[in-house]
């Protein structure tokens, strides 16, 4: 079985790095916000990423990882490393061949595909999209580069420089809001995407060629363990492809409402993936390989266990940051973005998103940790079903919704749906796989849920408290004191009930925290 404190280690290294990369992304979205403001600029700069991330999702994204990692993980488990580097290039080759042919339709028929996406846009925003358009279609094509090497090396149980990648981005990007935009203004970020883009892929070379990576340019479709591959990543590429659809639905429905409605969208949508990255993702990245090296060798109750555990962690976790966060959500976007051109209104807009995309915080996180389960057993055909599903009730919510409740509703429909694919997958693998403990998951939602709403009714009085000890008139000091002295009682609260209530979590989570520690110390 796999041990825990080597997967402690590892889940330390990976959220260390993910943390600091999503310090840096919101580093990044300051910078961008404060510059240019949640106005006409900002917003054809966060439509024009839609093509070109569609691009990617589908082709590549986590179809790559969810498809190679276990298959890759399956061949050196058995020790038969050449064959892994020739089925990485052969998929990386057919990836870049795909890639490349759409990149040139849409540079081609962008004037006419991004009125589609944008109807709300006037003559010179639509031509500025398609400008930004263009130039980040370079970036798919480096980040599936990215993406073939992170899988590689995650596959070999290596976090590190996949983890760092991301940091390589943000920094690049960082680093053109201030070099190029007082040149070339929104177009400098452009810029900065592809460069970030090409650093993602750079920083993780090095450790590649440490394993031995060979490339060849060639195509073997005559390997079973190519073709398995390619077929793994077919439907994923699909849910990840319609996911993304969605987004461009709502990035079209957002261009209907008032300026600046995408861009409070995209940076309230990107506030909800810090928790998820910073705790989520790193978990479902550790996790994969363990799961799918569990399954090579047999160990279904090692899989099951691993599964369970991860699942009630996210649960413990994400519900007080749900409630915690929707709670002091106007404070934290002030604390965040309120700079510079991004003035009280778009602060107000982008709380209002906030608050209903914080309603599937806990369940966007489930998903991701669910998703792998059936990734490690080369299931990507289930995940997709349930993804499809999740997206027509959000795009329905969305479309029905925008009208009375305006940008509230495009994120309303992003957590029911969410919650709905989470369900979905936990009763399949609860008919599904032996040893798996619904009800322990289900008891584990209601006391951390329990817990979670005192703590949260907590978090609101005390934050009341102090801001009528201060005055309603707070400035940023005075919001920041605010934050984290109605954050520490909450959490003071939330821990002390998690102990009355004996939720194993807590002592599961500082037994992880003691581990690392200890290790650090050696």
């Amino acid at each position: 079985m796999t041990s825990r404190r080597s997967l402690a280690r590892a889940g330390l290294i990976v959220t260390g790095a993910f943390l600091a990369a999503r310090v840096l992304g919101w580093v990044r979205l300051l910078v961008i916000s404060t510059t240019f403001g949640a106005g006409p600029e900002l917003d054809a700069f966060f439509a024009a990423f839609r093509i070109p991330d569609l691009i990617f999702q589908l082709v590549a994204a986590g179809a790559l990882g969810t498809a190679l990692i276990p298959v890759l993980a399956g061949l050196f488990e058995r020790g038969e490393m050449s064959r892994g580097w020739r089925v990485t290039s052969t998929v990386a080759n057919l990836m870049l061949v795909a890639l490349g042919l759409l990149a040139v339709v849409v540079f081609v028929f962008a004037p006419w595909i991004i009125p589609a996406v944008t109807p709300g846009f006037g003559q010179a925003q639509l031509e500025l999209t398609v400008q930004l358009s263009r130039i980040m279609l370079l970036s798919p094509i480096l980040l599936a580069l990215g993406s073939v090497a992170n899988s590689v090396l995650n596959a070999r149980h290596h976090f590190l420089a996949p983890a760092l990648a991301p940091i390589a981005y943000n920094l690049a990007i960082i680093a053109a809001a201030f070099v190029l935009t007082p040149f070339f203004g929104i177009v400098g970020l452009a810029i900065g995407v592809v460069a970030g883009s090409a650093l993602h892929l750079t920083v993780q070379l090095p450790a590649l060629r440490r394993y031995g990576f060979r490339y060849t340019p060639s195509v073997d479709l005559r390997d079973a363990a190519a073709r398995q591959t390619l077929l793994l990543m077919a439907p994923r590429a699909v849910g990840l492809g319609v996911g993304q659809l969605s987004l461009v639905i709502m990035t079209s429905l957002a261009s209907l409402l008032a300026v600046g409605s995408i861009s409070a969208y995209t940076i309230a949508f990107t506030v909800l993936q810090i928790p998820i990255g910073v705790i989520g993702v790193p978990l479902g990245i550790v996790a994969l390989p363990a799961m799918s090296t569990e399954l090579a060798r047999g160990s279904v109750r090692g899989y099951t266990n691993l599964l369970v555990k991860s699942l009630r962690l996210i649960l413990f976790v994400m519900l007080p940051a749900t409630a915690f966060g929707i709670v002091l959500r106007r404070q934290i976007i002030t604390l965040l973005f309120d700079y510079g051109r991004f003035d009280e209104y778009a602060v107000g807009l982008t709380a209002d998103a906030l608050f209903f995309f914080l309603l599937g915080l806990a369940s966007e996180s489930l998903i991701v940790i669910l998703a792998r389960a059936f990734y490690a057993g080369r299931d990507t055909l289930t995940p997709v079903v349930a993804a499809v599903v999740a997206v027509v009730v959000n795009v329905a919510i969305g479309v029905a919704t925008v009208g009375t409740l305006g940008l509230p509703g495009l994120a309303l429909g992003l957590a029911v749906g969410s919650w709905l694919e989470a369900g979905i997958l936990v009763v399949i693998l609860w008919r599904r796989v032996p040893g798996f403990d619904v009800r322990a998951l289900a008891d584990a939602g209601l006391r951390s849920g329990l817990c979670a709403i005192v703590a949260g009714l907590t978090v609101l009085g005390v934050s009341r408290g102090v801001e009528a000890a201060l005055g309603v008139d707070l400035g940023k000091p005075a919001i920041a004191v605010q934050v984290v002295v109605a954050g520490a009682a909450g959490a003071v609260v939330f821990l002390g009930l998690a102990r009355l209530l004996r939720i194993p979590e807590l002592p599961t989570i500082l037994g992880l925290m003691r581990d690392a520690l200890r290790r650090g110390a050696t």
